[in-house]
């Protein structure tokens, strides 16, 4: 199953004067403003460089939806925007003389400051800390004896269990090739570069190789995959 999120409705109670903040201060793109009829509009906004999921301005209705302007969520922060540079979009704040509740601050997820929309809405301002890249290690192993599976599975689950145990390890995965039981397929993966290559000088890892039960037929080292 494949899902995604499109539009986030957001009350509020003029169209142009919505479009003019979140366009011309947030600096959003203004990507539909069609006329549904003589009271109603379907308009979407959402920020530059990106094609995901959009803001729905939805001008308020009745007395009901207009007292939810500027707070659909009891107070609490209504919406994340994440940036690729917070020092720039925080002084586009202040430039904009956009309130901030709450000034920056360094957690662990990345740098964070909360404002305030034109109604009042609570909205963080993220900057995510960025991630190292991990490194995935496929190998297709080929058990050399015949006579030796049961004892090279064994051994490649004591290396599995040391492995899991390293501090840089993220998973570690056996399986044996159902028609080729002398065929093994190993998934690794491991934070960073420098965890792998400690990985592939580590004690037990070496002890394995100097077993010499398997050969490596086939082998991949690749960066973040989907």
């Amino acid at each position: 199953m494949k899902q995604n999120l499109t539009h986030i409705a957001i009350v509020v109670d003029d169209y142009d004067k919505a479009i003019e903040f979140y366009t011309e201060k947030l600096h959003f793109t203004l990507i539909e403003d069609t006329v549904l009829s003589d009271i109603k509009r379907w308009v979407l906004v959402r920020p530059k460089g990106t094609n995901g999921c959009s803001l729905l301005l939805a001008k308020g209705a009745n007395e009901e939806q207009k007292s939810r302007i500027g707070n659909q969520t009891g107070g609490r922060v209504f919406l994340f925007l994440h940036t690729d540079n917070f020092k720039r979009d925080y002084q586009n704040l202040i430039d904009n003389n956009i309130r901030i509740v709450r000034e920056p601050s360094f957690e662990n997820y990345g740098t964070v400051a909360v404002f305030e929309d034109l109604y009042g809405n609570l909205w963080d301002l993220i900057e995510p800390t960025k991630s190292e890249e991990q490194i995935f290690s496929i190998g297709i192993l080929k058990i050399k004896d015949i006579t030796k599976i049961d004892f090279t599975i064994s051994e490649l689950k004591k290396l599995r269990n040391l492995t899991l145990s390293e501090s840089g390890n993220i998973s570690f995965d056996i399986k044996q090739v159902k028609n080729d039981p002398t065929k093994i397929i190993l998934w690794e993966c491991f934070k960073d570069e420098k965890s792998f290559n400690d990985h592939l000088s580590s004690k037990h890892l070496q002890e394995f190789i100097k077993l010499d039960l398997v050969e490596l037929e086939k082998g991949y080292i690749t960066k973040n995959i989907e």
